[in-house]
């Protein structure tokens, strides 16, 4: 079982609540809100994942510094192509 918890809300989203409540969508006020704290920790745990993949993705793709370097790499084989002929 789980632990109770003392939590504030202001008066417009009770109300919004238990709207939801009256209307069937929720057995309860506790239903609600366990609901939507597991929508953010899921939501955050997303995001993590996307974290954790938009970082390999950054690491697998060359720096700024690193294409610039093979760009002028490439002028300087040009120049030195050129000049042979």
């Amino acid at each position: 079982m789980g632990s109770k918890l003392l939590l504030n809300i202001p008066e417009k989203d009770l109300e919004r609540i238990e709207t939801l409540v009256g209307a069937g969508e929720y057995a309860t006020k506790s239903e609600f809100i366990r609901f939507a704290v597991k929508q953010l920790l899921y939501s955050d745990e997303r995001m993590g994942r996307l974290g954790a993949v938009a970082s390999r993705l950054q690491r697998q793709t060359k720096s700024r510094r690193q294409i610039r370097r093979e760009v002028e790499e490439a002028k300087a084989e040009t120049r030195r192509a050129v000049a042979k002929k």
